[in-house]
């Protein structure tokens, strides 16, 4: 008796819900508890450069964005010493970002203001 092994859609399929049910876990039980008022005040304080190791766990899950460019953020300068915006990819060659519309009069604001829209976008707000 034969036996008919799955496609490879359905491997990759499964292989994907594995690999999403892992980050789930992740996310409720070492992320989530790090995700505190005083990280937030040590982003804002220093968005770019050396951070806690409680934060950086935070920041490499949230930035990591699970396997996928379509709707990862990326900081767009959009006027020189002026204006950053935060913009979505496409996830295709050739399309250009989709700028959102708060903008930041400099990249340390624009680091922060991307990290609460992560946080909020995750789920992740601080008790």
């Amino acid at each position: 008796m034969a036996v008919e092994l799955p496609s490879l859609e359905e491997q990759t399929a499964r292989e994907h819900a594995a690999y999403l049910q892992v980050e789930r876990h992740i996310l409720e039980t070492d992320v989530r508890p790090r995700v505190t008022q005083a990280i937030i005040d040590e982003h804002r304080e220093r968005p770019i450069g050396k951070h806690s190791d409680e934060l950086e766990r935070v920041l490499i899950y949230l930035r990591k964005h699970h396997m996928e460019m379509e709707g990862k953020y990326i900081l767009v300068c959009t006027r020189p010493h002026e204006e950053w915006r935060i913009a979505t990819l496409a996830g295709m060659p050739g399309v250009p970002p989709e700028l959102l519309p708060d903008s930041f009069p400099d990249r340390y604001e624009a680091e922060h203001g991307l990290f609460l829209k992560r946080l909020a976008d995750a789920g992740l707000q601080p008790e």
